[in-house]
């Protein structure tokens, strides 16, 4: 889960690592909005909430003035500018397409996070800083264990 915003009134991220399953791609959305790509690749789930909405997690060599930056090498964006820069070969040389996000109430991430009930251990996070190689490098389970070594790395470093 990439985490967009986070504050008093709740959260906002996007789920990075769970294409679509059906014939729903990347390919199928730039048609739909009537532009071409020759670039195959998936369409990630992004959560359950305006499924019909595409945000585009990208490196930041490419950015608009909508873009949310969210560190010196990793942004989003959500407007058709960088999906009719992606059509013209114009765009971020790395990226990401989700459609939807997970939004969570005032406490319940935090919930989740402390493992408080109704919440378990089962609902653990991990946190790493955004990082580029893992996010536009790596897919599925690699993705998966290449945070969890990184989240334990970070944690060794910081007892030291």
């Amino acid at each position: 889960m990439l985490i967009l915003d986070h504050d008093s009134t709740g959260a906002i991220g996007l789920q990075i690592n769970k294409p679509f399953s059906n014939d729903v791609s990347f390919d199928i959305v730039m048609q739909n909005v009537g532009l071409h790509t020759d670039r195959d690749q998936p369409l990630y789930n992004g959560g359950p909430e305006a499924t019909n909405r595409i945000h585009v997690i990208h490196s930041m060599d490419w950015f608009s003035p909508t873009t949310i930056k969210l560190s010196d090498t990793i942004g989003v964006s959500n407007d058709m500018s960088v999906l009719a820069a992606i059509s013209e070969n114009a765009g971020p040389e790395n990226f990401r397409v989700v459609a939807g996000y997970t939004k969570w109430l005032p406490g319940h991430l935090e919930g989740e996070i402390a493992g408080e009930a109704p919440w378990s251990i089962n609902h653990i996070w991990t946190f790493i800083p955004p990082d580029p190689e893992i996010l536009f490098g790596l897919d599925d389970i690699d993705q998966w264990h290449k945070i969890i070594a990184e989240s334990g790395r970070l944690q060794i470093a910081n007892w030291f």
